[in-house]
């Protein structure tokens, strides 16, 4: 059985601990910050060494779907949990039923109390830790639900899961656009080229990647004779989806609900584009070529993998995207030297993200690039800008 649960316990814990920590207030809102430094990046440094390697096989799928919903259902409820501590009101006499449950099971604590006396860094570690949740998480389950294209509900699922942290283009672009683009520097643009920085991809990067999307469904759109402006381009539908939800936060908790809906979702986003920036950084694949393992950045840590439902398996994946998590096999492929919820913090410091990377780049050149390709990576090392990749240039 734990080859199934593997995939879930840590959501579930993970959402539990959160909404505990929000009905507590006060510092023990931060407790989804915490979880994500502590089990997260603790975790996978501690089994750094530790390969997962396995690749078992399962007589009833049905569980992972039932296992990956769930994960949806708790990021919606923890969605309300960080509006209710928020909101002026008490939202659906939710801490009313919470003490009322409280006083049954003789525990002298009052959550409404506790919700009166937040402040300012209590409000903060509410929004942070939501973030973190759906940066993590949420960017697992709806990798996968938005990959599921030949399953309706799935799709509609894994979409309005999106939605919670306003990720307007991911399904369009990504399934449609990154997916057949890949390593094609210039015209994929989460193909990073070397030397570009982490802030300058999250702009540059998020601006391609919406006009990519518009560009996938203007083109979808003419060939069925709709406008690229009407109800049936599925970016305006996401943006909309977006928009119910950034309405639900403001009609619950007013400005407030706004502010730390807006946290969320901003350290959802750098999450998400953290995992984009290093999983791709530098790798080419000429105009052509097929799509392998070898190109992109992959982890077999158990478990980052246990976080992002199997997402460390990236070369698979890309290989045979419409293959479902749980079926990502393990194989020799580029790999990253921790997880993927470390290295996706540490696209965020560039100088230790130099240090990983260059090491990683240098494995890539030498043991996975074809000769051809390594044509392109000279004159790609030499307009990086980065001294060490230049330096290649030379003695090479």
């Amino acid at each position: 059985m734990w080859k199934y649960l593997r995939f879930g316990y840590i959501h579930w814990i993970w959402s539990f601990l959160l909404v505990v920590g929000l009905l507590l207030g006060g510092a023990w809102t931060w407790c989804g910050v915490a979880f994500l430094f502590l089990i997260g990046v603790g975790g996978e440094i501690l089994t750094k060494n530790w390969r997962d390697e396995s690749n078992p096989k399962y007589s009833h799928p049905i569980i992972h779907d039932l296992i990956i919903y769930s994960a949806v259902v708790c990021h919606f409820f923890v969605f309300f949990a960080t509006l209710w501590v928020v909101s002026p009101i008490d939202l659906l006499g939710w801490g009313e039923f919470i003490n009322e449950q409280l006083i049954f099971f003789r525990i002298s604590y009052d959550v409404l109390l506790a919700k009166e006396s937040n402040g300012f860094l209590a409000i903060l570690g509410a929004g942070l830790s939501l973030g973190a949740l759906l940066g993590v998480s949420g960017t697992g389950s709806c990798h996968e639900l938005t990959h599921r294209i030949s399953k309706p509900f799935d799709l509609w699922l894994g979409r309005w899961d999106f939605a919670l942290s306003f990720g307007t283009n991911f399904a369009t672009e990504h399934v449609y656009g990154h997916h057949k683009n890949l390593g094609l520097v210039g015209r994929d643009p989460v193909s990073p080229k070397r030397g570009m920085g982490f802030y300058e991809f999250l702009t540059k990067g998020q601006l391609e990647q919406w006009t990519n999307g518009f560009g996938i469904e203007k083109k979808r759109l003419a060939a069925i004779g709709k406008s690229r402006f009407s109800l049936h381009n599925r970016v305006i539908q996401a943006w909309l989806r977006g928009g119910v939800i950034i309405l639900l936060a403001y009609l619950a908790s007013g400005l407030m609900g706004l502010g730390v809906w807006l946290v969320a979702a901003l350290v959802s986003k750098y999450i998400l584009e953290g995992l984009n920036f290093f999983s791709h950084y530098g790798l080419i694949r000429l105009d052509g070529e097929p799509i392998t393992s070898r190109n992109t950045f992959s982890s077999c840590n158990p478990i980052g993998n246990h976080f992002t439902f199997n997402l460390g398996r990236h070369g698979t994946h890309h290989e045979n995207a419409d293959q479902p998590h749980y079926q990502f096999k393990w194989k020799p492929m580029p790999e990253s030297p921790y997880g993927y919820i470390t290295m996706t913090l540490i696209s965020w410091i560039p100088f230790w993200f130099w240090k990983e990377m260059l090491v990683m780049l240098r494995d890539w050149d030498e043991n996975w690039a074809t000769s051809q390709e390594l044509k392109v990576i000279a004159q790609h090392n030499y307009e990086s800008g980065i001294e060490q990749l230049e330096a290649r240039v030379s003695v090479n």
